[in-house]
């Protein structure tokens, strides 16, 4: 393994638990390509959510942008641990360049934005990330995203996944002044936003986010009833973690101020188990 390859796998162990666990199930053959999606990931979250000022966050999705376009094209790259890691699973995987460059574009969305997205635009830079994500992960492992049954599922699984982790995360985006979660379920539960803001519970909110968690359990049920071949353990590990982490929301009653929202049992890596032994979740 290379230094740039443990380098990814490093960050994504720091990182990205879920992305991580995933990568535990994957063929030996593939796993330095998944992980170096996963830190690419990692890179733009980064960018988006722990950088203090939008315009400091968009410029370095700008410089990720220029990284990507290098890599398309075949040249010298600029040096940087995943860079190197994505322009080789690139190369040998031939990987989707405009999946990538779609990702970043979501994220510069997101930073772009001013307050909480429409439901389409939600819909739109979920399909951007969390789907695009689930894209280029099977592409790694040899598949096609575009057959249709692992197109329509990896739009729905990266809905779902994006639709809780939004949920999840809606206290440290309050803290932020942020707000993801879409205007229309918002308002349907009569979120008062000052009150969030100012980390105050509200039944208003767990009305929303049970809302929301209906409308990703039902994209979860969907993508279950495609015929996902076991080789897309990418998109099968991530659909069971959403289902996992939906389960724990709907335990604490959707109250995004119980702790058990935002857990982190360790034997979730047990609980993944079957679903990659048999391929399904």
């Amino acid at each position: 393994m290379s230094a740039h390859d443990d380098y990814c796998l490093a960050q994504v162990r720091q990182g990205d638990r879920d992305r991580y666990l995933a990568l535990l199930f994957s063929p030996a053959s593939t796993r330095n390509g998944l992980a170096a999606i996963a830190a690419f990931n990692l890179e733009l979250a980064r960018a988006a959510s722990e950088i203090s000022e939008s315009m400091l966050g968009l410029v370095r999705l700008q410089w990720w942008r220029e990284a990507v376009e290098e890599i398309a094209a075949g040249g010298a790259t600029r040096r940087h641990p995943v860079v190197d890691a994505l322009s080789e699973a690139t190369r040998t995987r031939r990987l989707s360049a405009d999946r990538m460059l779609a990702m970043i574009a979501g994220k510069e969305d997101e930073l772009e934005s001013d307050g909480a997205p429409t439901q389409a635009a939600f819909d739109a830079r979920a399909d951007s990330t969390a789907a695009n994500l689930i894209r280029l992960s099977l592409e790694t492992v040899g598949l096609d995203p575009a057959e249709p049954a692992l197109a329509a599922a990896s739009g729905e699984v990266g809905r779902a996944y994006a639709t809780i982790g939004c949920a999840r995360s809606v206290l440290l985006d309050a803290r932020r002044h942020r707000v993801r979660l879409p205007a229309e379920a918002l308002a349907e539960a009569g979120v008062d936003l000052d009150k969030l803001f100012d980390l105050r519970p509200q039944p208003a909110l767990q009305a929303c986010l049970r809302a929301l968690g209906e409308q990703a359990r039902a994209a979860l049920d969907a993508a279950r009833n495609r015929p996902v071949p076991r080789r897309a353990l990418p998109l099968i590990l991530t659909a069971k973690l959403a289902g996992l982490h939906l389960e724990r929301l709907r335990r604490a009653a959707y109250d995004p101020f119980d702790p058990r929202v935002i857990a982190t049992p360790p034997f979730d890596v047990w609980r993944l188990l079957p679903s990659a032994i048999i391929g399904r979740f």
